[in-house]
């Protein structure tokens, strides 16, 4: 008769606590031996059977849906503010950025260099050129043979008087910052740093922004960095409860020291795949769902079918289909949602053991 033990054993996996009632019997069945039991009706005890199925442990980290980054975008030029967009806009290439005095509208173009002088027909070469003529391109602006680099040429007066016309501005061929300014990419407006009716001087900041791609942050503590490495895939949990699939796109290489007792942390950049669907919020806590390990097409049993034996190690009681019963001993890899990973000889897929009532 199975004997259950007075209190249940702690298994502890992967820092996970699982608790399991298990008979304390057959002192002398090693791992992958049996030993038979007395033959019992199947009416008389409940069974589960052993499948193949993968199992894993994970870990939960809290992160944080963000913008990424900052920007600022500063007057060109003086002049009074007559336009500002709302807080929350996407400026993408080509839209404007502000307006002064009524008429000057500086546009986004790409760049990772900031516009430093006018450009013209009789500007010297340089990377501020190749940025110009590169959005010129992919704006639909450019003539056939149009050669983008870094050099002004007829061609590239030709595109830019197309793009000034497009634009309702004069079209005279030559730009400065009342006309554009480089970002690397399309900005969010985070807020105002200029009002309208107000003036603004060379170099004074009107916007501040972010990027518009929005990533999950986090700040891993510096003993759990083996957690994560750049371009593990992993779930993110948004604060409607809905599930998405991110990457991790990097780990910091400088950790902060924590304060009053809070652990050193390194910060975690992660992507979202493409296509995913977020709330419109701004900012807002999320968990990421972390897989630290993965044992695929193993077999498994629920967790109180295991038998504690006296000599240490486990076993798990089969049934046979003439109802005869006998203990296989097993050995335990992975712990999951009730499921145990087991292996050794004399247990396969389909065979039933005995689960408590």
């Amino acid at each position: 008769m199975r004997r259950i033990a007075g209190a249940g054993l702690v298994l502890l996996v992967a820092g996970t606590a699982v608790w399991a009632s298990v008979g304390l019997v057959l002192p002398a069945v090693r791992s992958g031996a049996t030993a038979s039991a007395a033959p019992a009706s199947s009416a008389d005890v409940t069974t589960a059977p052993v499948e193949r199925r993968s199992l894993q442990t994970a870990a939960d980290l809290s992160g944080a849906l963000a913008y990424e980054g900052s920007a600022g975008v500063a007057a060109a030029q003086p002049g009074t503010v007559t336009r500002l967009p709302a807080p929350g806009t996407v400026i993408r290439r080509g839209d404007v950025l502000y307006e002064l005095n009524g008429r000057v509208r500086p546009r986004l173009l790409y760049g990772g260099r900031p516009l430093w002088r006018p450009l013209g027909p009789k500007v010297s070469d340089g990377a501020d050129v190749l940025q110009l003529e590169q959005n010129l391109a992919a704006m639909g602006y450019a003539p056939k043979g149009l050669k983008v680099d870094r050099h002004w040429d007829a061609k590239t007066t030709v595109a830019v008087k197309r793009w000034q016309r497009a634009m309702g501005q004069s079209r005279d061929g030559t730009l400065d910052g009342g006309d554009l300014a480089f970002l690397p990419g399309d900005i969010r407006v985070a807020s105002l740093a200029a009002a309208v009716g107000g003036t603004v001087g060379p170099g004074a900041p009107v916007l501040a922004a972010t990027t518009a791609h929005r990533v999950v942050t986090l700040d891993l503590s510096a003993s759990r960095e083996d957690l994560v490495k750049a371009g593990q895939a992993v779930t993110i949990t948004l604060p409607d409860d809905t599930t998405v699939d991110g990457r991790v796109r990097s780990i910091g290489r400088v950790a902060t020291a924590g304060q009053n007792g809070s652990p050193t942390t390194v910060p975690v950049t992660i992507d979202f795949a493409a296509g995913v669907k977020l709330p419109d919020l701004d900012a807002a806590p999320v968990t990421v769902h972390v897989v630290t390990n993965q044992h695929d097409n193993v077999l498994t049993v629920p967790v109180n079918s295991l038998v504690a034996l006296l000599e240490g190690g486990y076993a798990v009681e089969v049934m046979a289909p003439d109802g005869t019963r006998r203990y296989v001993g097993v050995q335990l890899g992975l712990f999951q949602d009730g499921k145990v990973e087991v292996s050794g000889t004399g247990i396969s897929a389909g065979d039933l053991v005995v689960v408590p009532r």
